[in-house]
C-alpha cells in the first residue's frame, strides 16, 4: 500500500493473512495527527508526488466538500481502475458534517490529466476516524473499520467497466461464552470472508485465545433471484469451478477439467419452485442405466433449518452450552436430497429420487411428484462435450408451503396512522432467506464399474455432516448479492435524455 496519514495494520485475515482481535496502529506523524489528522490542504503536496502529478493533487480543492475543514485520517494510491496509472483513496473527517463517522472517497486518474470522484460512502466509527483504514493491493482497494469492540470488518472494491464493485467483504468478530464448568467465560472467534465475484466462501469458528480451530468450511454461496428478473452486470449469480478444491473423490479418475468441472450454475425462484439450470464439462457422457449408480447424475443436498442470517450461522450450531459450541454434524428431519439421474438421450429426465431421515410429508410427497427436469448436450466442433440439466423442485417438497422468500419482502404499509404499532416492518438489508445447499455433481466413465466415480461439489462436503453444506440465498425482489454502484449512469441518462429517450 501507498499511503500517508495513518496506516492501520489490522493482523487478522487481510488479504488475508494473520488471525488476532489485537489492532496495532503505527502513527507516521505526531500526536496532533493523532488527535484531528491532517488538513487535505497540507497534503495536497505528498498527495500529487504519490500521483506523479501535482496538478491532479489541486483539483481536489474543488472535488472535496468543505475542503477548508475535512481531516485526512488515510489515504492510499494505486491502481485499482486497471489503465496502469494511479489513482486516490482517501479517508475524510469533517466534524461539522457528521461526528461519528468519515467520507471515504475513491477518484479515478483519467488519462493523468483529470482526477473524477466514482465514489463516495459514509463509514462510521466507534470511538476515532483512525478505526477506518484505507489500502490498495491489485486492483482492489479495501476499507478496513471497527463496527464494535471486538469485531473488525473488510471491503474491497474495484472499478470495472466504469462500475465500483464489491469484491469481497471480511468479518472478524469474538464473543466472550459463559456457562462453562469453571464459572470462567471463554472467547469464541469467527470469521467469514465472502468473494461477490467467484460467490466463494469461507467460515470458521475458532478459540478466541489461542485460535485454534473448531469448525473450518469452505463453499460457495449461490444467490437466487426472482424468476425473469434482470440483473445489472457486475453482481456475481453465476457459480462455475474448474478447479479441483470441491472434488471429494476419483481425483485419479478425473484427467482435467474437460472430463469434469462445472461449467455454470444458477438458480432463479418464483412462488411455487425453485429453478436450477447446470451446465457441467463431461468428454463422456452416459445416462439410461438401470442401475441409478451406474449414470452421469447431480444430487442436491438441502438443509432448511434458517434464519435471515445470509451466513445462515445459526444452522452449523446446535448449543453453547458448557461454554464451548456443539456443532450440529449429523443428519435431522431439516435435511432433505433429491437426485436427476440422465437419460439415455435428451429430453425429460425419468430418474428422481430421494433421501431423508424422516418419512416425507404429504406436503412433501405432492412436491415430489411436480418435480421435472429436462436434459441437453453441450457440444463443440459437433462433439458432445457435456451437458445442460434445466429443472425445477417445488418448494413444498422441501416442506415450505410457500417460497420462504416472501417473509423477506418489503412488505405493504397496511392499517391507519393510529394503529402504527401494528404495521409491519421492513426486512434489514441483511436479511434474506438462506438455506444450506450442495450440489453433487457424479462422473461415471464406465457404467460397469459405477464404484469409479469422480464427485465435485460447490462445497467441502462430507457425507452426512450439515455443517458442511454451502448455501443457497433468496435475493428479495430490492435486494442484490453484492454491491455494484453504476458510476456512468447519470452521464448516460442525461445523453439518452437529451436524444429525445
Amino acid at each position: 500500500m501507498k499511503g500517508c496519514g495513518i496506516r492501520i495494520f489490522v493482523v487478522m485475515r487481510t488479504r488475508f493473512g494473520l488471525r488476532t482481535f489485537n489492532i496495532f496502529f503505527l502513527l507516521l506523524f505526531s500526536t496532533r495527527l493523532f488527535a484531528q489528522g491532517m488538513t487535505v490542504d497540507s497534503l495536497l503536496p505528498r498527495i500529487g508526488s504519490e500521483l506523479h502529478n501535482p496538478a491532479l493533487a489541486e483539483q481536489l480543492r474543488t472535488l472535496i466538500p468543505d475542503f477548508e475543514n475535512s481531516h485526512v485520517w488515510g489515504f492510499a494510491t494505486g491502481d485499482f481502475t486497471n489503465d496502469s496509472l494511479p489513482d486516490l483513496a482517501l479517508s475524510i473527517y469533517d466534524g461539522d458534517r457528521s461526528k461519528s463517522a468519515v467520507r471515504v472517497y475513491l477518484f479515478e486518474n483519467e488519462n493523468n490529466q483529470k482526477l473524477t470522484s466514482r465514489f463516495e460512502k459514509e463509514i462510521s466509527f466507534v470511538e476515532s476516524p483512525i478505526e477506518v483504514g484505507i489500502s490498495i493491493e491489485g486492483s482492489v482497494v479495501t476499507i478496513t473499520r471497527k463496527t464494535a469492540a471486538e469485531h473488525w470488518e473488510q471491503e474491497g472494491y474495484s472499478i470495472e467497466w466504469g462500475d465500483v464493485v464489491l469484491v469481497d467483504r471480511f468479518e472478524t468478530d469474538e464473543e466472550n461464552v459463559s456457562g462453562s464448568g469453571s464459572g470462567k467465560a471463554h472467547e469464541l472467534g469467527h470469521e467469514v470472508y465472502r468473494n461477490f465475484e467467484t460467490l466463494r466462501t469461507k467460515e470458521s469458528y475458532f478459540t478466541g485465545s489461542s485460535g485454534d480451530a473448531l469448525l473450518a468450511e469452505s463453499f460457495f454461496s449461490l444467490p437466487s433471484y426472482g424468476r425473469l428478473r434482470e440483473l445489472y452486470p457486475g453482481y456475481g449469480h453465476i457459480l462455475s469451478d474448474s478447479t479441483t478444491d470441491f472434488i471429494l473423490s476419483g481425483v485419479g479418475l478425473r484427467r482435467d477439467a474437460s472430463d469434469l468441472s462445472i461449467r455454470s450454475m444458477q438458480t432463479a425462484y418464483n412462488d411455487e419452485y425453485l429453478y436450477l439450470d447446470i451446465r457441467v464439462r463431461d468428454d463422456y457422457v452416459i445416462g439410461g442405466q438401470p442401475s441409478i449408480e451406474a449414470n452421469d447424475r447431480i444430487s442436491f443436498w438441502f438443509d432448511t433449518k434458517y434464519t435471515g442470517d445470509r451466513l445462515n450461522r445459526d444452522r452449523r450450531l446446535l448449543s453453547m452450552e458448557g461454554g464451548f459450541p456443539t456443532f450440529r454434524t449429523t443428519l435431522d428431519s431439516l435435511v432433505s436430497n433429491i437426485t436427476f439421474a440422465l437419460p439415455p438421450h435428451p429430453g425429460k429426465v425419468t430418474q428422481i429420487t430421494y433421501s431423508s431421515v424422516a418419512p416425507l410429508t404429504q406436503l412433501q410427497q405432492d412436491g415430489l411428484k411436480r418435480a421435472m427436469a429436462l436434459m441437453s448436450y453441450d457440444t463443440g466442433g459437433g462433439v458432445v462435450n457435456g451437458y445442460r440439466l434445466t429443472l425445477r423442485i417445488p418448494f413444498s417438497f422441501l416442506g415450505f408451503e410457500t417460497n420462504p422468500e416472501r417473509a423477506y419482502e418489503t412488505p405493504l404499509q397496511l392499517g391507519s396512522a393510529e394503529d402504527s404499532s401494528e404495521l409491519p416492518t421492513s426486512a434489514s438489508i441483511t436479511n434474506a432467506a438462506t438455506l444450506g445447499f450442495t450440489a453433487l455433481v457424479y462422473d461415471v466413465d464406465d457404467p460397469a464399474h459405477p464404484n469409479e466415480v469422480t464427485i465435485q461439489a460447490t462445497s467441502k462436503y462430507e457425507a452426512g455432516n450439515p455443517a458442511t453444506f454451502g448455501t443457497l440465498i433468496l435475493e428479495p425482489s430490492a435486494l442484490d448479492y453484492g454491491e455494484v454502484h453504476p458510476t456512468y449512469l447519470d452521464t448516460l441518462r442525461a445523453g439518452m435524455t437529451s436524444a429525445g429517450y
